[in-house]
């Protein structure tokens, strides 16, 4: 509907564009500056709305973003400008007119008054999401009410628990209408639970947006009875936490393979725009044929909006890097950084910044250096070396991409394949 208002209002724009050029051609004197004037800001409104309109077509593809925002802060200022100029010249033009023409410019004016504060209100606003004490960011259009019972959650048959924690309970469920398994995820909040809301929504956004294999996919979102629910793909097996509890030193070729899969589905990640900051071994799905998959994106930030209070610390602190902890601005080496700590700890069996408490595990995170794995555990010592990079104080130092990252370690594969052999 909206996009068939745009087309309208284009088509508007530029009929009126036209007719004000056909006017200045014709018109002699003084009113042919102020048709020129009503040409120009109607020209450029038309053209504004139909880069708009393309955008709308195109969707929230990366490229776009920044100049759709751009256009409708245009919008809203040309608007407004037209409106205050059309006002001037309606009403020195009422001052010269005289008889019947008096009342048409009159009304004339009273119709662009109304048209153009219709106009302003179909426009979106600027969609930049921030918390100001109060839920923001929520879902461009709410659910339609669902029932929930202990058996169901709308059309979502519930057969099961699959794990519970501080956010809430993930049921094993059943989708009837596509015939497949799939996990909900529940969280009940009070009406002034406002953080706890605005997170799970954006969890619904940053996984709604992500479409890959080594990535768990969310396929639905809802809310019903103080509760909201993510449906998501169904991961036959277990956290990496669950299988580090019972071999907390897995064999290389699963630390390998962990490490490929998690930051392969992270490089996705960061090139679509996200970043997860809260990289875990409870956040890590391990198939039974040995496969990571990356999930929870609960804390996770959206490139191009502010999604979290300056200086708020969010994440599990034992995997935050130091800027998450001083506040700072954080981008995808702070998940690189807790992929570090993930590999550390996969390799040795031992966390790098061991503390009893919050404070000092901060204080060490951001003081102290790491131990090498190859003083722990008797490993390749090429890891030292990739180990220092990743757990590098200062964001710069560290690999910039995923994808560095996971050259580095394929590198130690291939060096330690080589000594073997």
């Amino acid at each position: 509907m909206r996009i068939v208002a745009y087309l309208a209002l284009a088509a508007f724009l530029l009929a009126r564009a036209v007719i004000y050029f056909i006017w200045n051609a014709e018109d002699t004197g003084e009113w042919s500056q102020f048709d020129l004037i009503r040409f120009s800001i109607t020209f450029a409104l038309t053209i504004v709305t139909l880069v708009y309109l393309v955008q709308e077509w195109k969707g929230d593809n990366r490229p776009w973003t920044a100049s759709r925002r751009l256009a409708r802060w245009v919008w809203a200022g040309a608007v407004a400008f037209f409106i205050v100029a059309r006002m001037a010249i309606v009403f020195i033009e009422n001052e010269h007119a005289t008889g019947m023409q008096s009342h048409l410019t009159a009304i004339w004016f009273v119709v662009c008054l109304a048209a153009g504060y219709a106009l302003t209100l179909i426009m979106k606003p600027l969609e930049v999401a921030c918390v100001t004490g109060t839920a923001a960011g929520t879902l461009s259009q709410a659910p339609p009410p669902v029932t929930v019972t202990e058996q169901a959650i709308g059309k979502y048959e519930i057969r099961g628990e699959l794990g519970r924690g501080a956010m809430g309970v993930v049921h094993d469920a059943w989708d009837p209408v596509i015939g497949r398994r799939v996990a909900i995820k529940t969280v009940r909040f009070g009406s002034d639970d406002a953080e706890s809301a605005m997170r799970f929504q954006r969890e619904a956004r940053a996984s709604g947006r992500l479409q890959h294999p080594l990535v768990v996919t969310v396929h639905d979102y809802g809310e019903a009875e103080g509760m909201a629910y993510l449906v998501m793909e169904f991961v036959d097996g277990r956290t990496l936490a669950a299988v580090l509890k019972d071999r907390p030193r897995p064999g290389l070729d699963v630390v390998f393979q962990v490490m490929d899969d998690l930051l392969t589905a992270l490089d996705y990640c960061h090139e679509a725009g996200v970043v997860h900051r809260d990289i875990k071994p409870a956040n890590i799905m391990v198939t039974p044929a040995g496969r990571a998959k990356l999930t929870d994106f609960g804390i996770a930030r959206i490139d191009g909006g502010t999604l979290t209070r300056t200086g708020m610390i969010t994440g599990t602190a034992a995997y935050m890097a130091p800027e998450q902890f001083s506040g700072e601005q954080v981008d995808g080496r702070a998940d690189l950084w807790a992929c570090g700590v993930v590999l550390f700890v996969m390799l040795t069996g031992e966390h790098p910044f061991p503390g009893n408490g919050v404070t000092e595990m901060m204080m060490k995170i951001m003081n102290a250096d790491p131990p090498t794995p190859s003083s722990r555990r008797v490993v390749p010592r090429s890891f030292d070396e990739v180990m220092s990079i990743a757990l590098a104080k200062s964001p710069s130092e560290r690999f910039q991409t995923a994808g560095a990252f996971l050259d580095a370690l394929r590198s130690v594969k291939a060096r330690a394949g080589a000594t073997a052999a």
